[in-house]
């Protein structure tokens, strides 16, 4: 693997969170559409490109999330009536693709401390050789009425949004191991108290509105290290290896 393309998928990362940090700002203030005009505005100013405008004829520069319900798109709701979201960001540099996402806390701070000290957890499993049928192990040691959602996957992701690289988020036999410059994301999504609920067009429905969340970033594999492209700072008081 070239020196270049190593260099533009970090940097690639580096400007996920930016836009991210960027538009942590905004949140609390607009409404999900203009947060998605202002995300696609701050990604053609720094002179990257949507990952996802076009990705399978979708026509938005982010993907949002709200409270019991896991989108593939933009909910059309009015923001100021839900209490927790997440924004969902994919970009390109130099033909290189990070995927990250940001999580508002309001009255969620617990819930939301809770669910980014396990996702990290995530990180002791992912190691060189180790298969990626990791999810098995996880879902093990998952506590009483705390899920991960088995309808969607992580996957992996260079110079391709999505390439061929499935990770489940179930008890799977994949064999495959991973190796040295491997890139992909992790991206689970958690639900509280019942996994259960309905998936209609690639949007799921949590049972009795149960409240789902997700956390994502895009890893990459490199000396026999993990490094998380898309790491904000206000996140390391987290990360536990």
């Amino acid at each position: 693997m070239k020196n270049f393309h190593i260099k533009s998928f970090l940097k690639c990362g580096f400007y996920n969170n930016f836009i991210i940090n960027l538009l942590s700002n905004y949140s609390k203030k607009i409404n999900l559409y203009e947060l998605d005009f202002i995300s696609l505005y701050f990604i053609i100013k720094i002179k990257c490109k949507s990952s996802t405008i076009n990705f399978y004829n979708y026509k938005f520069s982010s993907c949002i999330s709200i409270e019991n319900i896991i989108c593939h798109g933009i909910p059309i709701v009015e923001f100021y009536k839900y209490n927790y979201f997440k924004l969902d960001i994919s970009l390109k540099f130099n033909n290189l693709h990070s995927d990250s996402c940001y999580v508002n806390n309001f009255n969620y701070v617990k819930k939301n401390f809770l669910f980014k000290n396990f996702f990290y957890n995530i990180l002791n499993y992912i190691k060189i050789n180790v298969s990626f049928s990791f999810f098995n192990k996880i879902i093990l040691f998952l506590k009483k009425n705390f899920f991960i959602n088995e309808e969607y996957c992580s996957h992996g992701i260079f110079k391709k949004l999505h390439n061929k690289l499935i990770i489940k988020h179930n008890f799977n036999k994949n064999s495959k191991k991973i190796k040295n410059f491997d890139s992909f994301t992790i991206e689970p999504m958690f639900i509280f108290k019942n996994k259960k609920g309905i998936d209609f067009l690639n949007i799921f429905f949590t049972k009795k509105n149960n409240l789902s969340f997700q956390w994502e970033h895009t890893l990459y594999i490199y000396n026999k290290k993990i490094i998380l492209t898309t790491l904000r700072k206000n996140e390391i008081c987290y990360i536990i290896l």
